[in-house]
């Protein structure tokens, strides 16, 4: 199935009602759109977890779930609002922009589509034989498809005047291990079929 196929079903849930106690979270994003959503507001949750789902699938990685003790680990980095962004924690991915959005469902949209273009960085990734460095300009892919990661938390941050000043930071349980083999026993090619409209159904719940 063709990836804008895919985002349509992906995006639609997110109009969806959430249960109540998410809802509250929501309805106060909804109010005041320079803050961004909460950790524990689903329809952020859902738009990290379904794009991680989309790319792990096809490379044929487990499906991640959320982790709150992660998320929180996040929050507290992000919302920390360094001067520029940093990683606090082994396994993570962080990625910003400027301005911040001003309504809740960009706020949304952004973290998806920041989640989706971590993978873009695939086509710069060498199979078979990876020069890992600290810079290496495809880290954001390879923690995204690692396949012993099995948690995800995710947080975002307003941090006004600062470079890149709406965040995200994903921590992961697992990945981007530097030792022996780990990146060629982690991270495969996209040699898994794409989802099938049953398995996009299954998942995404209609």
């Amino acid at each position: 199935m063709k990836l804008f196929a895919f985002l349509a079903l992906a995006a639609a849930p997110i109009a969806v009602a959430a249960p109540a106690a998410a809802a509250a979270v929501m309805s106060h994003a909804v109010r005041d759109g320079t803050s961004p959503p909460d950790i524990h507001d689903t329809g952020f949750q859902k738009a990290i977890l379904d794009a991680h789902w989309y790319w792990r699938h096809i490379h044929c990685a487990q499906e991640l779930h959320w982790n709150d003790e992660l998320a929180q680990k996040a929050k507290k980095s992000v919302e920390a609002c360094t001067e520029h962004m940093q990683h606090d924690q082994a396994g993570s991915n962080l990625s910003g922009v400027s301005p911040p959005p001003d309504k809740y469902e960009i706020w949304t949209n952004m973290a998806r589509d920041c989640a989706h273009g971590w993978h873009e960085e695939e086509t710069k990734y060498p199979y078979g034989s990876p020069d890992v460095t600290g810079d290496s300009p495809y880290l954001h892919f390879t923690q995204m498809v690692w396949r012993e990661a099995s948690q995800i938390g995710c947080a975002m941050a307003n941090c006004g005047g600062k470079s890149s000043a709406a965040r995200i930071y994903c921590f992961y349980d697992s990945g981007n291990n530097v030792a022996d083999n780990q990146f060629q026993h982690n991270v495969w090619p996209p040699v898994c079929h794409d989802p099938t409209k049953g398995e996009m159904q299954a998942h995404f719940g209609y």
